[in-house]
């Protein structure tokens, strides 16, 4: 076995026991599940993009690691992640130019992305390529479960499918792959929202045009 895939394997045995330790339930989106879902994104989009392997290792690692500090808190999760990587990296006697490159790729996926190379392209497009893919709006259920755990309060279908339309317009791939083999069906995903936000909202309007006028007394 070749040093680039001890050193994943290494990663992805810690990463596994890290969320076998510290999951929990409310954690619903962001789970190991989610994670084994960016890291085949990762491997999908480096291989169409013709990654050389010593870039794609890195990004692999970055993919396990980029939501272990979600399994903490979910504010500023994506530094948190940074350090558990960074810690069990050094402790692999993995280089610091590649702990660098790994951070900048974690870091990559905070929203609103803004990827600085080509790498970090690759890892922010595979943490969202769920956007453009066909159960992107069931998954979006989940995640509007796991908001509700974590903060205590409920959500209405319609405010969290505005929050949605929100976050598709204000998305956009970055690799070339990404935005031809994804974009138009995240396009298809986001109509589906906002056709359902219109039914809503015209249901509404009936409801309020169907209710009786109250009719005031004459005064005598």
């Amino acid at each position: 076995m070749s040093q680039s895939n001890i050193i994943i394997l290494e990663a992805s045995k810690y990463v596994n026991d890290l969320f076998d330790r510290k999951s929990t339930i409310a954690a619903l989106y962001h789970n190991f599940d989610h994670t084994l879902d960016v890291v085949a994104s990762v491997k999908e989009i480096a291989k169409a993009m013709d990654i050389h392997h010593d870039k794609t290792e890195v990004i692999v690692i970055a993919a396990w690691f980029h939501d272990t500090g979600y399994l903490f808190s979910p504010v500023d999760h994506e530094e948190r992640s940074v350090k558990i990587a960074t810690e069990f990296l050094r402790k692999e006697g993995y280089s610091a130019a590649k702990i660098k490159e790994v951070a900048g790729c974690i870091r990559a996926t905070k929203v609103p992305q803004r990827p600085k190379n080509l790498i970090q392209k690759v890892m922010a497009d595979a943490d969202l390529l769920s956007l453009g893919k066909k159960d992107s709006i069931e998954k979006g259920e989940l995640l509007r479960t796991e908001v509700e755990n974590l903060s205590g309060k409920t959500m209405s279908e319609k405010e969290w499918i505005k929050q949605s339309i929100k976050f598709f317009q204000g998305h956009h791939y970055h690799t070339t792959y990404a935005i031809i083999y994804y974009s138009e069906n995240r396009e298809k995903n986001l109509r589906i929202l906002q056709q359902r936000l219109n039914k809503l909202e015209s249901k509404k309007q009936k409801t309020i045009a169907d209710k009786p006028k109250k009719i005031k007394p004459k005064k005598k």
